[in-house]
């Protein structure tokens, strides 16, 4: 019975081409739309937890402000950018406080120097986060050495730096820029090494390897001195095991409670926190603008409903016949329903192939890389087959009701 409901199907659509076209077309639209915006956000979301565990679970930051909203369970619930902004609340004492504590390999403090560094090739380059930091910082950097080395102990007080792999390109026009020139604050550093490319997120996390100068904290201090203190923005610390990362977080965060006399104006980050905080974020999205887009397939689906309609009223006659030599309520519902659900699975396939062609096109002229997999092309294609059962049943209802005395008065 299922296949002489799909022939009838095909006949009625092949005899009706423009028509069933325009109406998978809305379909069509509808799960291309939900289909991008699902691949697209579970892409960008992969890109970005891709690009903040480069630093490892290994790794605990400390920054200033109470940055983290938490539950009554510890679980994070919000972000505040404002709170991380003005004076910074971490101090020299905090750092060779952290550094008593077993279990920890290095601490890093972090210091951003404010301006731009230009060469004779580029002066008005500023997309570099200028850092001043220890060399301790090389052990928690996802990106090694690609040329020359970075700055030791004995260059505390020198005027050297370490670039990441987008400046040394952009302000050298991709020459050999080991032993050269950089101006910062009007003055002249030279160039001791450049760091491999990184993984990067077509969004800003917060921060980008490729993007940073790093330079000594003491000649950072020096340079900031003139015009200002220098304010510690961040403490990276290494962990000797990772398994211990909740427990020594915690022994952190006592350590800086008694330091600032139980003033709770800092934020001890984990990676396993921050990569949940950021997964909420792009699942909430994700789901958001699917939703949006969903409004475009409930739009088809309405519009298969009108043409079905219509169909059963251009169809009267062959319904009164079929119900006249014996066919059932159940097999006429049986055939409108197939008929609806065959417009919108060859939209929902159409629509499937055309996300396939448009995420193509967003990897060629975006930074971003959708993310097709094959839960979200079986859920696409699920949705297509409801939309045709339940935008369809209300016109095979219809069809399976009418009197066939009536339909047959209209031969």
């Amino acid at each position: 019975m299922f296949n002489a409901h799909l022939k009838m199907a095909f006949a009625s659509l092949r005899s009706a081409k423009i028509r069933s076209f325009l109406t998978m077309f809305g379909v069509v639209i509808g799960v291309s739309s939900v289909l991008i915006a699902v691949s697209v956000g579970q892409g960008v979301k992969q890109q970005v937890l891709s690009q903040i565990t480069q630093l490892g679970n290994d790794v605990v930051t400390v920054i200033p402000g109470k940055s983290f909203s938490t539950d009554s369970k510890g679980n994070i619930t919000g972000f505040n950018a404002s709170a991380i902004q003005g004076v910074s609340t971490l101090r020299n004492e905090d750092i060779e406080a952290i550094k008593k504590i077993d279990g920890i390999t290095s601490v890093s403090p972090g210091v951003y120097i404010s301006g731009v560094a230009t060469t004779p090739e580029r002066a008005d380059y500023s997309g570099a986060t200028i850092i001043a930091t220890t060399p301790d910082i090389k052990d928690v950097l996802a990106s090694k050495l690609e040329y020359g080395e970075f700055f030791t102990e004995n260059d505390a007080q020198k005027k050297v730096v370490v670039l990441g792999s987008n400046v040394a390109n952009d302000i050298f026009n991709q020459r050999d820029p080991i032993g050269r020139l950089v101006t910062i604050r009007g003055e002249d550093f030279v160039v001791r090494g450049v760091l491999a490319l990184a993984p990067e997120s077509p969004i800003n996390v917060g921060f980008n390897f490729n993007d940073t100068i790093y330079m000594p904290m003491k000649t950072g201090e020096k340079l900031v001195g003139a015009s200002g203190t220098p304010q510690i923005n961040q403490i990276t610390i290494k962990l000797a095991n990772e398994k211990n990362a909740t427990e020594i977080s915690n022994a952190i965060k006592e350590t800086l409670l008694k330091q600032h006399k139980g003033q709770e104006d800092f934020t001890v980050i984990q990676q396993e926190d921050f990569l949940q905080a950021t997964g909420q974020v792009f699942g909430l999205l994700t789901a958001f603008v699917a939703a949006v887009a969903g409004i475009s397939l409930f739009v088809g689906g309405v519009g298969i409903m009108n043409i079905m309609l219509v169909s059963v009223s251009e169809r009267t006659r062959e319904i009164g016949i079929r119900k006249a030599v014996g066919a059932t309520n159940r097999q006429v519902v049986g055939q409108f329903l197939v008929e609806a659900v065959v417009l919108s699975v060859i939209g929902g396939i159409i629509g499937i192939a055309a996300s396939f062609v448009a995420a193509y096109f967003i990897r060629l002229y975006t930074p971003i890389e959708p993310a097709i997999s094959l839960p979200i092309i079986a859920l696409a294609f699920g949705v297509s087959v409801m939309v045709g059962v339940v935008f369809g049943i209300a016109p095979a209802i219809k069809a399976a009701t009418k009197d066939p005395i009536q339909a047959l008065r209209q031969l």
